[in-house]
């Protein structure tokens, strides 16, 4: 927790306001906002208590009194260049959401549910919060990849610490730490290797359904699928062509796909298809 703790200690409640009270205004701030400006709820895991994640949430989000909270969020299908008020940037992938105040004054603080590719600007730290797990640089640029459950940091330059729960790792360029059966790890990835900022999605022994999921948001479909527990996939697909993709995925796999509409494609296992 001490790793969350710090965040909070250049944000301050305002001033004759507990943080209950700081806690109910921050809902209806939010729930006075635009649709498009909606924020993300925090899911911890159960290594962070609920009082805990709720008083994270009150220090990145509220900066109190004066500043503006900003969300950018990015559609399937698409990606987005978000310039930080730093003069950082981050590249949202597809279907996912950023969190930030317009004032960095004081912090240097971001939240993220999805997959960034964060290009950091030197100076004081810069931190990512995840409803998973923390990153922590100070310069540097760096990918991570948070939905649900999955959390992946992936290290470009310089180096970046990653904190999940009470578990902490430094990594540096060609290193990534991950979560895997709540212990967080770290291993290698290739630098050369085309990334998912040029369309590129590569993959080692990941599970199926995690595939189709990032064929779901890059294409903005919807998959009618079977069951596909313990599947495991190695290959890549692009973002330009949606058959080719398929047939990237499906065919070493031996699952046939049918195009039902723009919206919907059926996947079906081709050993048991009747011919």
């Amino acid at each position: 927790m001490s790793k969350y703790q710090d965040i909070l200690r250049t944000l301050k409640v305002p001033e004759g306001k507990s943080t209950d009270q700081a806690w109910i205004e921050l809902q209806s701030k939010l729930n006075n906002r635009q649709p498009k400006a909606k924020l993300i709820a925090f899911s911890w895991r159960p290594m962070v208590s609920v009082a805990a994640a709720a008083a994270i949430i009150i220090g990145l989000i509220i900066l109190w009194p004066n500043e503006t909270l900003k969300t950018v969020s990015c559609n399937a299908g698409n990606t987005e260049l978000v310039m930080l008020p730093d003069a950082s940037e981050a590249r949202l992938n597809a279907a996912s959401t950023l969190t930030f105040s317009e004032d960095w004054s004081n912090n240097r603080t971001v939240q993220l549910n999805g997959q960034a590719f964060f290009d950091v600007k030197k100076g004081r730290k810069f931190q990512v919060v995840t409803s998973v797990g923390l990153v922590e640089v100070l310069g540097t640029s760096f990918d991570v990849f948070a939905r649900d459950t999955d959390f992946r940091v992936e290290c470009r330059t310089g180096k970046v610490r990653v904190t999940a729960g009470n578990q902490s790792v430094d990594i540096v360029p060609g290193f990534t730490a991950f979560l895997e059966n709540d212990r967080l790890l770290v291993g290698e990835f290739n630098m050369s290797e085309a990334d998912w900022r040029n369309g590129e999605f590569i993959y080692k022994d990941a599970d199926l359904s995690e595939i189709f999921d990032e064929l779901s948001r890059q294409f903005n479909i919807q998959f009618e699928i079977p069951a596909m527990e313990g599947r495991k996939y190695t290959g890549r697909f692009n973002n330009k062509n949606l058959e080719e993709a398929l047939q990237l995925v499906c065919q070493p796999m031996a699952m046939r796909y049918t195009i039902l509409n723009e919206q919907t494609v059926r996947i079906e296992d081709a050993t048991t298809v009747k011919r």
